[in-house]
């Protein structure tokens, strides 16, 4: 076995965990360097911001939808794309909604997918307060106080907390799965309010740009898409006559 193979542990090092884990993602030396980087940057975790615990939603029976309901039942497939979307997603009565009242979501609510390869750590945040409803068991729902929930979501979104997300899940293949208990102790910036609405501003200005910078990309490809039209529509007049 190579030597960069061997991982070595104290126990003290086992002291502050819930698990013991072997695994090569939870022991490489990146994901080392990013447990460093991030306590060096702050001591808090994220639910020293909560307003009450992270939780899992509620499973629901086939027979238990209804598609004439008011509310939705939000799975892990409506926020696949790193945002809620409502065209697809499930519906439910008001009976199962007020059955399950502390199972649903509110404004500034972030809901984080908890399985799933190529899901699972992907985030939305409930930004309209017209999307009222249940959240589905392989989801949790994070609720913060104290912190912006904007730059929260964006944080979720990023590479440091992504990577932490591959390096504590836990599973095999597309059974993988994370917890409230794990996600709570991740680590999460300190910021006073004028901080966090800095970075929000530079943030959403550079998504701006990007999104000019897609349009314009957009507008090309359909100049170059419509010439290609043209092109072998005048080709295939030529061969006829």
């Amino acid at each position: 076995m190579q030597k960069q193979s061997l991982f070595k542990s104290k126990i003290i090092d086992f002291s502050s965990n819930k698990d013991l884990r072997f695994s090569y993602k939870f022991h490489n030396k990146v994901a080392v360097f990013l447990k460093n980087f991030l306590v060096n940057q702050t001591t808090k975790k994220i639910k020293n911001f909560t307003c009450e615990p992270i939780i899992l939603g509620k499973g629901i029976k086939p027979k238990e939808y209804d598609d004439e309901g008011e509310y939705f039942y939000f799975s892990m497939a409506d926020i696949k794309q790193w945002k809620f979307n409502p065209e697809d997603c499930r519906r439910v009565n008001e009976t199962f909604y007020l059955k399950n009242i502390n199972k649903t979501v509110q404004l500034n609510d972030i809901l984080l997918a908890r399985s799933g390869e190529g899901t699972i750590g992907k985030v939305a945040l409930i930004d309209n307060d017209e999307w009222k409803g249940v959240f589905a068991d392989f989801v949790m729902r994070i609720r913060l106080k104290g912190y912006n929930p904007l730059l929260a979501y964006f944080y979720f979104q990023s590479d440091l907390f992504q990577y932490l997300v591959y390096t504590h899940k836990k599973g095999l293949g597309n059974n993988t799965n994370i917890f409230p208990s794990q996600i709570q102790d991740f680590p999460i910036l300190d910021l006073c309010v004028e901080k966090q609405e800095m970075i929000i501003h530079e943030i959403k200005t550079q998504l701006e740009e990007q999104a000019e910078i897609q349009e314009k990309i957009n507008m090309k490809k359909a100049e170059i898409i419509h010439i290609i039209e043209i092109e072998s529509f005048d080709s295939e007049t030529e061969i006829i006559n």
